[in-house]
């Protein structure tokens, strides 16, 4: 019997793919949580040859959206926050980013090689607590999902993280876009009773957008705190005032720290 990796309750097999165009695996859905894994991933280390696949084509894309969706997020629910870490950040190019908006984010990843974030990875530091944690397009590649939230969760008790949540049917997941088994990289999808379980786990809030962008923290989030981290607001609309009014944070003004980083790297290059 195959054991749900998050829940550890039974899980059925619902179809089967083939992987890397060579090997097949079942796809099994947990009966009591709906999380769907693969077969054990014996294929992970030929996945991984390159750590970003080429058909991850919307990379820079997502980036530039995410910039907009984190800084909404941080600015609306956690303003207080000062340090960032974004877990298993590729190239470093959404820290750069985030940088380039005034927050003081480092890059973290074991497998991928740093080319925008440069004296900003987690190795270039002393810090090992952060306010706020971000890991996007990641959990969909956890071999052991608890095993590896709780890594995350030991730099900060707040994640805002990316991962497609399931179609409610099996059939709809079969054909499902995301499973991606050409890459063989995507091994773990969550249903949002998934998610839900998980933040119970952790004792944990669970918050999401558009079931595709979602928060763990420890922090109780206002009604009004999450419409402006998950909606665009117009700069003069009435919901901008009643932000304004009751405390919501969401235009703060942050400076730049693509001018002191230049000053920072050029500084410290051939030391």
């Amino acid at each position: 019997m195959t054991l749900c990796k998050v829940c550890n309750s039974k899980s059925e097999i619902i179809f089967d793919k083939i992987i890397l165009n060579k090997y097949k695996s079942n796809y099994y859905k947990c009966t009591k949580c709906s999380f769907v894994q693969t077969d054990e991933p014996f294929w992970f280390e030929e996945s991984y040859l390159s750590a970003i696949t080429s058909l991850d084509i919307g990379l820079p894309q997502r980036n530039l959206d995410l910039k907009e969706d984190t800084r909404k997020i941080i600015n609306s629910c956690f303003s207080e926050a000062k340090l960032f870490l974004d877990y298993a950040g590729g190239y470093g190019l959404f820290v750069r980013y985030m940088r380039d908006q005034g927050f003081d984010f480092y890059r973290q990843d074991d497998y991928c090689e740093n080319l925008f974030a440069k004296h900003f990875d987690v190795l270039d530091t002393d810090y090992k607590k952060f306010d706020v944690v971000t890991a996007f397009e990641v959990f969909e590649h956890f071999r052991n999902p608890i095993e590896e939230i709780e890594k995350v969760l030991k730099y900060s008790d707040t994640i805002i993280f990316s991962t497609e949540l399931l179609p409610s049917n099996n059939t709809d997941i079969e054909n499902w876009w995301y499973i991606t088994n050409e890459t063989g990289q995507h091994i773990a999808f969550y249903s949002e009773k998934t998610m839900r379980f998980i933040a119970e786990k952790f004792n944990l809030k669970y918050y999401n957008k558009n079931n595709s962008l979602h928060i763990f923290t420890s922090k109780s989030l206002t009604t009004l705190q999450l419409k402006f981290a998950f909606k665009k607001v117009r700069k003069y609309s009435l919901s901008y005032f009643k932000g304004k009014f009751y405390g919501v944070n969401s235009k703060i003004k942050r400076n730049s720290l693509l001018e002191k980083d230049y000053n920072f790297i050029k500084n410290n290059l051939y030391k």
